[in-house]
Order: C-alpha cells, then structure tokens, then sequence
C-alpha cells in the first residue's frame, strides 16, 4: 500500500475527515434556517450542537466528524430536499470515506 493514498482503514490515513467535517456544519445550519428546519425541536438541537462546535463552546466531548456521521440520514434529506449540491456531494465524501 502506498503510505501517501487516502485509506479510510488504515485511522483514516491521508483523509481531512475532521476539516471536512467543520465545512459540512455552516452549510447544513444555512439549509436549516433558511429551510425553515428550525421549527421542528429536533433541528434545532442539531443547529444548536452545531454552533457549539463552531464557537467552541461544546464541553460534551463532541466533534463534527461526530456529528455529521451520527445524522448521515437526516442530512441528506435536507440536502436532497433544497437541491443543495455542494452540501450533498460533501457530505457524500465524508459518508464513504469517513464514517
């Protein structure tokens, strides 16, 4: 195997998982708002988880990676359903080769 190629099996060796992440987060709490997503408790918990991450302020020993793989589902129906293509085809990216 060469040491400089991406592989998810080997900790992810040559893989921005976690950079990947961090970009999925701002454009997933945009969808949401202007969606009309906040509304519903339980996007507004995934918003809220989201900009605690981004602020820094999350002590619950979170991450993004963490976050996004743990929603994979949800995510894409936000995407799919706004015809958001950047946010579908990155977070396609991290479902295969991250989580």
């Amino acid at each position: 195997m060469d040491a400089t190629q991406p592989d998810r099996y080997v900790s992810f060796c040559n893989i921005d998982c976690d950079g990947m992440a961090a970009r999925l987060l701002p454009l997933a709490r945009r969808r949401l708002a202007v969606g009309g997503y906040l509304a519903n408790p339980f996007w507004q918990r995934f918003a809220d988880k989201a900009e605690g991450l981004a602020s820094g302020a999350d002590g619950g020993g979170a991450d993004a990676l963490y976050l996004v793989c743990s929603h994979v589902m949800y995510l894409a129906e936000i995407f799919e359903a706004d015809g958001e293509a950047e946010g579908r085809a990155l977070l396609e990216q991290i479902e295969l080769t991250c989580c």
